[in-house]
């Protein structure tokens, strides 16, 4: 018989329910891999909302802009007529209207951070990303402390 140990300091157990006041992310990916292990450690402090495509994207973040926390967003989105970086610089205003594909106009506006993940962070150049609208490069899976922080910095810089 095994005696059954305490749980670390500051241990959480995990939220029982998807109403339960975690914070909702939207993370748009289409590879199932990436999003199977990044979901398993995510949800342990978040909601999530998949989208699959810049399409889906835009259409989650039209019904719950409003209740997101952050944005984690896949560069490279095949089979997507926009992909991350393009999406990310529609979401903080840096595209013109007319330029816009019919299903991207009249987004609310996001006042969130958007991570920009990829399986080559090294083949991006962070500033130049910041210029974009993005706030953060992540490599994929998604780590949960990197998004925590993210969204920690986020809300201290406001």
């Amino acid at each position: 018989m095994t005696a059954s140990r305490p749980p670390a300091p500051g241990w959480t157990p995990p939220p029982a329910t998807e109403a339960d006041g975690r914070a909702l992310v939207l993370y748009v990916d289409v590879d199932d891999q990436s999003w199977r292990t990044s979901s398993q450690r995510l949800r342990r402090a978040y909601r999530l909302l998949r989208a699959e495509s810049d399409r889906e994207a835009c259409e989650l973040i039209r019904t719950y802009g409003d209740d997101m926390v952050a944005v984690l967003l896949d560069i490279d989105l095949p089979g997507s007529v926009l992909d991350g970086i393009l999406l990310t610089r529609i979401l903080r205003r840096k595209v013109p209207a007319q330029a816009l594909p019919p299903f991207a106009r009249n987004l609310p506006s996001l006042d969130v951070p958007i991570v920009l993940v990829t399986e080559r962070p090294e083949s991006y150049s962070e500033v130049e990303l910041r210029r974009y609208g993005g706030d953060r490069v992540m490599a994929k899976p998604v780590d949960i402390g990197r998004v925590t922080l993210a969204v920690t910095e986020w809300h201290l810089r406001r």
